[in-house]
């Protein structure tokens, strides 16, 4: 007789998935990924997996909303230990940059793909919830410059817009290996001096 599951060992098996289900996205995108992918990266059989997920877009979505928290969860604790804003924003902007020029390790192409290719209303709720996710973390570093009066309250919205789609357009480029370390220097800048 199998031994049940308890809490912590599922917990750990679903890390588990997450994690080489990170790898085979980053490596074959989404619209190329299989089950059959995923329970191999897993080493797990057919009716393991299953009693964790039915679907690829299930496994993803997972992949992607526990990534996102991760780095939310990150900012987050630093932000509760009053770090110098500006030191937190150029450790935001470093981390961001070293993503950016290092898309083989990305989930990126596989969002876009995802995104691209399913298009009913939980899909759109799944894309605001991306969104409203890189807002809520962008927020939190604005509102610390806010509190540490080394910025301005005015506009704090605009200015989160604008860094998140001045990222997302960065996103692109690199996807299209048109990016260099020179750009993503520059539009950093930018977003920098807008703040000042």
């Amino acid at each position: 007789m199998a031994r049940p599951i308890d809490k912590k060992n599922r917990e750990e098996i679903r890390d588990k998935i997450m994690k080489t289900a990170r790898q085979v996205f980053c490596s074959k995108g989404f619209i190329n990924v299989t089950m059959t992918n995923l329970l191999e990266a897993a080493d797990m059989s057919r009716g393991g997996f299953y009693f964790y997920y039915k679907s690829v877009e299930e496994v993803f979505q997972d992949t992607v909303r526990n990534r996102k928290k991760r780095n939310f969860d990150k900012i987050r604790r630093s932000i509760e230990h009053n770090p110098d804003f500006f030191e937190l924003l150029d450790y935001y902007f470093k981390r961001q940059k070293i993503r950016l020029l290092n898309m083989n390790n990305s989930l990126l192409r596989a969002l876009y793909e995802y995104l691209f290719t399913h298009t009913e209303e939980s899909d759109i709720a799944f894309r605001n919830e991306q969104k409203d996710n890189i807002l809520k973390t962008v927020h939190a570093i604005l509102l610390l410059g806010i509190r540490q009066k080394a910025i301005s309250s005015k506009n704090m919205d605009a200015v989160a817009e604008h860094m998140m789609y001045t990222i997302e357009g960065l996103n692109v480029m690199a996807l299209f290996h048109g990016l260099t370390e020179q750009t993503i220097d520059q539009q950093f800048e930018i977003l920098k001096n807008m703040m000042k």
